[in-house]
C-alpha cells in the first residue's frame, strides 16, 4: 500500500506546480504516519526535480522552445530549391568534415531550406537530428545543455557547458562522437557570430565526418566562418518558382498575376509568403494576387508587407520584411558599424538590383552623411567597414563588373531591402544623392567614349533619382540633377543610344516641374532632348524644337553664351540634315567664330563645330576645301584629344563619307577599314557607336562603289542583323541598311550617320 501511494505521490509530484506541491505537502503531512512518509517521498522528489531543471537550463520550458525545430513555420512545398536540398542531403548522407552554413538576406529562406533537412534527417530509421536556435546566446546555451542531456552527460558537465568554458567545448565534441553516424544539428539564427564563439575549429562549430553541423545565418562572408565551412548562398528565388509559391500559398489564382507580383517582390521568399498568405486569410482585403500586386502598385510595399494574424496574435518581427531588414541595420550599429545606417539610407536612393558603383561614394559630401574622418586614407576605411558590414548582413551584394567596365566594384540592393530603406529616408541622403553623381560626372565630356560606360552605369540611378528624390531635394539639387540628367542624355546620344537618351530626357522633364519652364536646368535638358529627336530620325521635330527653344534663350536679358552657343550650333546641323546645307553653313560659320573667341581655336567644341562645318562645305559644292578643313581637323582632334578619341575618328569617317559621295571609293575604304578597326577595338563590335554612326554602311557602299556586290552585301546583311536586334527594323539607321542592301535608295539612304 505504501509503495503504491507513493509512486502515485510521485507521479502527481511531477505534475503539479510549486503553490500546489506545498499544499499537498501539508496536507499530507497532518495525516498517518505511512502518508506522512509518503509526503517526505514528495518532498525529496520535488528538490531532485528542481535541480534537474536548473541542470537544464533555468527553465525546462526554455530549453524545449529552443532545440525543437519550429516545424509548423515550413513551407508545404520548398519552391525553387531542389538543387541546395540535393546538395545538402548529400552532405548528410556522406559527411565531408566540414560544417555547412546557408547564409543570405533576412528573409530568403534559409531556415525553410533547414527545416526540410531536418525533417528527412529525423524520418531517417536511427538518425538523430536536434535544432539549436542562435538567435541569442541563452538561446545558444540552452539549446547545448538540452542536447547534452540527451547525450548522457551528468550535472557537472551541463554546469561546464552553462559556464561556457573550452573544456565545455571539448566536452560537446566528445559527447557527439559517441552518437550514431549521420546525426544533423542545425544552428539556426546565428547572426551574431560571437554567440558561437571561436571558428578556427576550437570552438562550437568544429568540422566532424560523423554528422553535418547545418547553420543558417545572414552572414556570408567565407573569410568569418573560416576554412572549415562551406558556405552556401541564396539569392532570391527565380520568377518561375516564386510564382509557384505565390499561387500555393493563396490557394491558386492566375499564373500571368503572380509572376507579375513575383517580380515585383523581387523573389524574396519571406514576402511571398506573406503576400501569398494574405491572399488567403479569411475576410482578405484582397480577393486575388493580381488585386495584392494593384495595391503594391499604388502604395508603399513596405506598409502592405506585414503579416495581419488576427487571433493568432502578434507576428514575429522576424517575419515581417521591413522590421528584419531594420534588425540586421540595428546588430551593425551595436557591433560598432553606426554608419552603416545612414550608408544603406544612401544606397536606397538609388536604382535596386542594379549595381552601383563604389567609386560614387568616395566624395566629401558622402564622407559628410557617414561621419567619417577628414584624411583621406580614414575616409576610405570608414566607408569600407560600412560596406562590409552590410555586404556580411547581406543586405548589400557586392559585384565586380566586366573588363573595361566603369568602375572595379560595385554594390546592389534587393529591391525590398531598397525599398524599405527608402521608406525612412528623408532629407539629406536624397541630396547626397545627387552631390555624389554630380562629383562622379563633373569632369567628364560626353563626347568622350571613356565617358559612357560610367553614364551607362548611372543612368537607372538617375531615372531613380528624379522619380523618388525631388520632394527631398531644394532648388539647387533639383537642378544639379537636371543638369546630371542632360550630361547623360548628351552621352547616350554620342554613343549612338538615341532612342534610350530621348527616354531620359523626356522622363526628367516631366518629374522637376517645381523648376520654371525658363530654368536654364530645363532649357538645357530641352536642347538634348531635341538632339536626341533628331539622331532618332526626326530632324524636322528637332529643328523645330531647336528654334522655339533659341527664341525662349534670346528672350532672357543675359542669357548664358555658351548655352545660346550649344543650340544655336545643334539647330544649324538639325538645318541641314533637313535639306538646306547653305543654311546650316553660314549658321556653323558664326557659331565657330564665338566659339572661338570665347573658348579658343583647340578647345572641343570649337573642333566639333569645325568638322561640322567642314561636312556642310562639302555638301554645298566645295569638295577639296572641306577636305582641307578635315585634315587640319583631324590633325587638332589628335594633338588636344588623342590618336583614338571618338571625335577623331568621327572626322575620319565623315572624310570618308565625302569620299563616297564623290566616287572615290578606294579612298574611301582604307579610311573607313581603318575606322571599323578602331571603333571595334576601342567599344566592341556591338556598341551602339558601333553600329549607328555606320562606318560599316558606308564601307559597303565604298565596295559597292568599286563592284564587290558580294563583298558589300555580306558586310550589309551582318550589319543589318545586329542592328534589328539592338535597334529594331524601324531605326533610321536600320533603314538605311535595308535600302542599301535591297537597292532601295533614296535621300534617307545618302544621309544615313
Amino acid at each position: 500500500m505504501v509503495v503504491v501511494v507513493t509512486l502515485v505521490a510521485v507521479a502527481v509530484a511531477t505534475a503539479l506546480d510549486d503553490k500546489i506541491l506545498a499544499t499537498v505537502n501539508t496536507a499530507l503531512g497532518t495525516v498517518t504516519g505511512v502518508l506522512a512518509a509518503v509526503a517526505g517521498v514528495l518532498g525529496v522528489w520535488h528538490t531532485l526535480r528542481q535541480g534537474a531543471t536548473q541542470a537544464a537550463g533555468g527553465g525546462a520550458s526554455s530549453a524545449r522552445r529552443s532545440v525543437t525545430a519550429p516545424t509548423g513555420d515550413a513551407p508545404r512545398v520548398l519552391h525553387g530549391r531542389e538543387t541546395e536540398l540535393v546538395r545538402l542531403r548529400t552532405a548528410l548522407a556522406r559527411p565531408e568534415g566540414r560544417f555547412l552554413v546557408l547564409a543570405g538576406l533576412a528573409g530568403v529562406g534559409k531556415s525553410a531550406l533547414a527545416l526540410a533537412l531536418h525533417e528527412h534527417a529525423a524520418a531517417r530509421r536511427g538518425g538523430s537530428a536536434w535544432w539549436i536556435s542562435a538567435r541569442t546566446p541563452e538561446t545558444f546555451t540552452d539549446g547545448l545543455v538540452h542536447v547534452a542531456q540527451t547525450l548522457g552527460a551528468s550535472p557537472a558537465d551541463m554546469d561546464e557547458l552553462r559556464a561556457g568554458t573550452a573544456r565545455a567545448r571539448d566536452l560537446w565534441w566528445e559527447l557527439l562522437s559517441r552518437v550514431r553516424r549521420g546525426w544533423l544539428l542545425v544552428i539556426d539564427d546565428a547572426d551574431e557570430l560571437r554567440v558561437l564563439g571561436a571558428l578556427d575549429g576550437t570552438g562550437w562549430l568544429r568540422p566532424s565526418r560523423r554528422g553535418l553541423v547545418l547553420v543558417t545565418s545572414r552572414v556570408g562572408s567565407s573569410h568569418l566562418w573560416g576554412r572549415t565551412a562551406e558556405v552556401i548562398r541564396l539569392g532570391p528565388l527565380a520568377e518561375g518558382p516564386a510564382a509557384r509559391m505565390l499561387l500555393d500559398l493563396a490557394g491558386g489564382g492566375n499564373e500571368a498575376a503572380a509572376r507579375r507580383l513575383a517580380h515585383r517582390l523581387g523573389g524574396l521568399p519571406l514576402a511571398l509568403r506573406v503576400a501569398g498568405s494574405a491572399v488567403a486569410w479569411e475576410f482578405s482585403r484582397w480577393d486575388s494576387l493580381a488585386a495584392y500586386e494593384s495595391a503594391l502598385g499604388s502604395g508603399d510595399a513596405t506598409g502592405l508587407l506585414h503579416v495581419d494574424r488576427g487571433a493568432g496574435g502578434p507576428a514575429d518581427p522576424r517575419q515581417v520584411p521591413a522590421t528584419t531588414f531594420e534588425l540586421s541595420l540595428a546588430s551593425l550599429t551595436e557591433g560598432g558599424l553606426p554608419h552603416a545606417t545612414p550608408l544603406l539610407r544612401l544606397l536606397s536612393c538609388y536604382a535596386p538590383n542594379l549595381p552601383i558603383p563604389v567609386g560614387l561614394l568616395a566624395c566629401e559630401t558622402v564622407n559628410a552623411l557617414l561621419g567619417g574622418p577628414t584624411d583621406e586614407a580614414g575616409r576610405q576605411r570608414h566607408l569600407h567597414t560600412a560596406l562590409r558590414g552590410l555586404a556580411q548582413l547581406s543586405l548589400i551584394t557586392e559585384g565586380r563588373p566586366e573588363r573595361n567596365g566603369a568602375w572595379p566594384r560595385t554594390a546592389s540592393l534587393h529591391p525590398l531591402v531598397s525599398e524599405a530603406s527608402r521608406s525612412r529616408t528623408v532629407g539629406a541622403p536624397h541630396q547626397v544623392a545627387v552631390e555624389a553623381v554630380v562629383a562622379a560626372l563633373d569632369p567628364l565630356r560626353s563626347d568622350d567614349s571613356r565617358t559612357w560606360p560610367l553614364a551607362a552605369v548611372v543612368s537607372p540611378h538617375v531615372r531613380q533619382l528624379l522619380d523618388t528624390s525631388p520632394a527631398y531635394l531644394d532648388e539647387e539639387h533639383l537642378a544639379a540633377l537636371l543638369d546630371v540628367a542632360a550630361r547623360l542624355v548628351a552621352a547616350a546620344a554620342w554613343s549612338g543610344a538615341a532612342d534610350a537618351s530621348g527616354q531620359l530626357a523626356s522622363h526628367a522633364l516631366a518629374r522637376v516641374t517645381p523648376l520654371p519652364e525658363d530654368h536654364p536646368s530645363r532649357l538645357n535638358l530641352r536642347a538634348e532632348l531635341a538632339w536626341a529627336t533628331g539622331r532618332n530620325g526626326d530632324w524636322d521635330a528637332a529643328r523645330a524644337m531647336l528654334a522655339a527653344l533659341l527664341r525662349t534663350w534670346e528672350s532672357q536679358a543675359d542669357p548664358p553664351p555658351l548655352n545660346v552657343l550649344d543650340v544655336r550650333h545643334k539647330l544649324a546641323w538639325a538645318v541641314g540634315q533637313t535639306g538646306d546645307w547653305e543654311s546650316a553653313r553660314a549658321g556653323l560659320t558664326a557659331v565657330g567664330e564665338a566659339r572661338r573667341r570665347l573658348l579658343g581655336t583647340d578647345h572641343p567644341d570649337t573642333l566639333h563645330t569645325r568638322c561640322c562645318l567642314a561636312w556642310a562645305t562639302w555638301r554645298t559644292g566645295s569638295p577639296a576645301e572641306a577636305e582641307a578643313e578635315y585634315r587640319r581637323v583631324i590633325a587638332d582632334r589628335r594633338a588636344v584629344l588623342g590618336d583614338d578619341h571618338v571625335e577623331v575618328l568621327d572626322a575620319y569617317q565623315s572624310l570618308a563619307e565625302g569620299y563616297v559621295l564623290d566616287d572615290r571609293h578606294e579612298e574611301a575604304e582604307a579610311v573607313l577599314r581603318m575606322v571599323v578597326a578602331r571603333r571595334v577595338r576601342l567599344l566592341g563590335p556591338e556598341h551602339p557607336e558601333t553600329l549607328d554612326n555606320c562606318p560599316r554602311y558606308w564601307l559597303g557602299r565604298a565596295l559597292q562603289g568599286q563592284g564587290r556586290h558580294v563583298e558589300a552585301a555580306d558586310i550589309l546583311r551582318r550589319l543589318l542583323q545586329e542592328q534589328i536586334r539592338w535597334f529594331g527594323v524601324d531605326h533610321p539607321a536600320t533603314a538605311a541598311t535595308r535600302a542599301r542592301l535591297t537597292g532601295q535608295l533614296g535621300t534617307d539612304a545618302i544621309d544615313a550617320r
